[in-house]
């Protein structure tokens, strides 16, 4: 019933239409360079979603550990760990042993720096489409949202596009990686695009193991899981459709 549970959820994010949307846009940055305001655009889109991400994942972290903890003492933070796996990399903590490495809000400066982008370029209101910043307070709120089903959802389904979505950025910047003024395809200014190839895998299945186990210890969940996964589709279908519209059309540019 669990599993039966999670795969539901997990088909609904695969068959949604954002994902079409995300596959139009890896065929528009694949057809051509971006121009200047072309990545203007995208970036300033992008950030008005993505920098909420982190501290979402860490504050979603702190919500399992303590509604876990009060039925399941000794192993309350070990659930927990399913979701707080995914911000050790958000946090630059993944080979803490040997030293910090830069987060992914930095990976992200570094890249769009190296573009020609500005801050002014990246908060233009011209260059953040309506859609990303929709985005960007929907992901705030549903890591925080009251019902943890929810919040579960909306996380699962955020790391199940990450896994496809790096890839069309990875794969378009580094077809024109000349254009982009790039050392070559594996030039370290792409880490913060590479960076979520190499890990979203790993934090799919985490995520996977945490609804299983909340599904097995309450399967009335279930219908929140879905309703947070299908929050976080229509909203990332709407930014990418937006972006689409925009850069397919050399006018509006």
């Amino acid at each position: 019933m669990c599993e039966a549970g999670y795969n539901e959820v997990a088909n609904a994010i695969v068959r949604h239409a954002a994902l079409r949307e995300l596959e139009k846009f890896g065929e528009i940055i694949s057809a051509r360079p971006l121009t200047h305001q072309g990545m203007a655009l995208f970036f300033g889109t992008l950030w008005a979603f993505f920098k909420d991400v982190p501290a979402g994942i860490v504050a979603l972290a702190a919500r399992v550990t303590d509604e876990w903890i009060k039925e399941d003492m000794w192993n309350g933070t070990a659930k927990a760990a399913h979701i707080l796996y995914a911000s050790v990399d958000e946090y630059g903590l993944h080979q803490h042993s040997k030293h910090m490495l830069p987060t992914h809000h930095q990976m992200f400066k570094q890249l769009t720096t190296h573009l020609g982008l500005s801050d002014a370029d990246l908060f233009n209101p011209s260059n953040v489409l309506p859609e990303g910043t929709a985005m960007g307070n929907n992901t705030h709120r549903m890591y925080r949202s009251e019902f943890l089903g929810e919040a579960l959802g909306f996380h699962l389904a955020s790391e199940m596009t990450s896994s496809r979505e790096f890839q069309y950025f990875l794969e378009g910047f580094k077809k024109y990686a000349r254009e982009y003024g790039l050392v070559d395809e594996e030039d370290p200014v792409l880490a913060f695009f590479a960076i979520h190839c190499e890990v979203e895998p790993m934090h799919v299945a985490t995520g996977r193991e945490i609804v299983i186990s909340y599904l097995e210890k309450n399967p009335g969940i279930a219908p929140q899981a879905m309703r947070g996964a299908m929050a976080f589709m229509d909203g990332f279908e709407h930014m990418f459709s937006a972006l689409n519209r925009r850069l397919a059309d050399p006018q509006s540019l």
